[in-house]
Formats: C-alpha cells, structure tokens, sequence
C-alpha cells in the first residue's frame, strides 16, 4: 500500500500564543488535538497509518499585526519550537518555515535559516496586496534558489482594512472573515501570481494550496484570460495547473475525486489539516479510503509529494 504523506498539518506552539496575547494580539484557541508533546502526534500518525508529516504552525499564529521586529522574532520563536519538536523524529516529522512579510530581507534570511533546519517547506499567509512586491518577490527568489516548496495558507488579511459592514453581522462577521474572505484572499493571491509573472521569473517555483485549494479548482473554467509571458500567450488555467497544487483537506470525499479530475493527477497531494481544528487525523485518512480506487488515490498523492520534498 502507498505511503501516506501529509502536508497539511499545524502546531499552535502555546509558548507563542501567550507571546502573540501579551503583544497585544489575539491568542488562537487551542486544538484539543494539538500538544507539545510529539510523542502524541507520532501515536496519531501510527494510529491512522500516516507515515509522514510536514508541520507548520497555526493560521491563528500570523504575526503581521504586529510592528516589523516583534513579528519576526514572533516568526522565528515559533519555527524554532515545532523544529526542536520535530527534531526526535526525522523520519516522521518535518518542519515547515513560517515568516513575517514585515521585513523582506528577515524573512528571507529565516527561511535559508530553517531550509539549513530541516524546513522542507514554506507555509505563507495569503496577501493578494503584496503580490508583485519585494515582500514576495524575495519569498519566492529564495525558496527557488532553494529548491523548496511554498504552502499557502488562509488568514493573510492583515493589511487589508476591514470592511466596517461586518459589524453588523453576527460574532462580528468572524464567520464570514474565516471563510469566504480568506478563500478569496487565496484565490486572489493565486490569480495574481500569474498575473504578475511570477512564474516567468521563477519557472522551478511550485505552490500548494491549502484545503482542497479553496473555490481555486472550481475556478479553473473562468481563468481563460492569457498570460503573455515570454514563451508566448497561455491561459491563466494552464499556468496555474503547471505551477499549483492541492491538498485534500477540509474537503469530502466526492471532492476528492473531483479534485484529481479538475486539477490532474499531477496535482494534488494529502493533506489533513491536522490540529487546524478539523479533528482527529483518521477523519482525514477516511476521506481516501472511501474513495472508488483508494490505492490509485494513495499513490498518486505520495508520488507528487515525495517529487516536491525531494524524498
């Protein structure tokens, strides 16, 4: 049977979150799932039959809000503490490098920092506003000088003003904002990319969107705008199927299989959101093995990650 390789994984380390609180930011909830004991999360993964985990920290934990230096300090604190946890099991257990878009230059020396780590990867937050700008720019120049993959990830809306109109909403439009807001963040930061011709600059670079990449698959139809890149003109869709991928979780099991067709078999690996909030990690495992050819399913998956992470 294939191997099971998760990329979609978060540890809320609550030595940041009490940091995150006492600088005035809001502390994320606690999974009941999550702890900073690994030994636990190994017992998981044997327990659901995942063999491998890539880890990064928690959406609740973007420090943007924050001014420059404390945001990176917030940023580094957290990849130090789940790559020290992760350390014991370096067969099992990857580190996953998170930044703060404050500082290009920091966020660039951070992720050489945990690439030299262990990092296999680097989780960004979606900022469709950034997109273009040195900020990204020098994310995406480094990663591909490194070789590594990005994981993009919701709850990037840090430096968009908030809509006043959601106040009258109930809990504040929270429930909007998790949602469809940051789906539309991710869709719109995706777009952009191609737009911006970013993967004219970096061609090597790849990209893994975050549960079952959002309204992104179901948008493929509609991107029939043109790029004009240097090699002539080609739909946006063709450029995001060569240079995106998507993950299975938050999704079911129906959707899985359309994600496979939608996106190609190229482009989709497992992902279980796993301390994100979701449950327990057999939830995730379910949604393959109900699929009508989970063993095709399983081995599609593992062999797009293992090319990605270079294992």
């Amino acid at each position: 049977m294939a191997t099971l390789i998760d990329w979609h994984a978060h540890h809320t380390a609550p030595e940041v979150a009490a940091q995150l609180a006492a600088l005035g930011g809001r502390a994320p909830r606690p999974d009941a799932y999550d702890s900073p004991d690994f030994a636990q999360r190994i017992a998981a993964m044997d327990a659901a039959g995942v063999a491998v985990q890539l880890v990064c920290q928690g959406a609740g934990l973007n420090p943007d809000r924050l001014p420059a230096a404390q945001a990176q300090a917030l940023a580094r604190q957290s990849n130090d503490l789940i790559a020290e946890r992760c350390a014991p099991y370096p067969d099992r257990l990857f580190p996953v490098a998170s930044i703060s878009y404050a500082d290009a230059d920091a966020a660039a020396a951070e992720i050489e920092r945990m690439a030299a780590r262990g990092a296999r990867a680097v989780m960004l937050y979606a900022r469709p506003d950034l997109v273009g700008g040195p900020e990204t720019e020098r994310v995406f120049a480094t990663v591909t000088a490194l070789g590594l993959p990005i994981f993009l990830h919701g709850g990037g809306g840090v430096g968009t003003a908030r809509d006043p109109a959601l106040e009258r909403l109930e809990d504040g439009g929270q429930g909007v904002t998790a949602s469809v807001g940051a789906d539309a963040a991710v869709a719109d930061f995706v777009v952009r990319t191609i737009a911006a011709g970013v993967f004219d600059r970096y061609p090597g670079l790849e990209i893994v969107i975050r549960s079952g990449g959002g309204s992104v698959p179901i948008l493929l139809h509609k991107l029939w705008w043109k790029h004009k890149g240097p090699d002539g003109e080609k739909r946006y869709a063709d450029v995001l199927r060569e240079h995106y991928l998507v993950d299975t979780a938050n999704v079911d099991a129906r959707t899985v299989s359309y994600l496979v067709d939608a996106m190609g078999e190229e482009r989709v690996v497992f992902g279980s959101d796993y301390c994100g909030g979701l449950g327990p990690l057999d939830k995730a495992v379910a949604l393959i093995d109900a699929q009508p050819e989970p063993a095709r399913v399983r081995a599609v998956t593992e062999r797009n990650t293992r090319r990605l992470l270079r294992l």
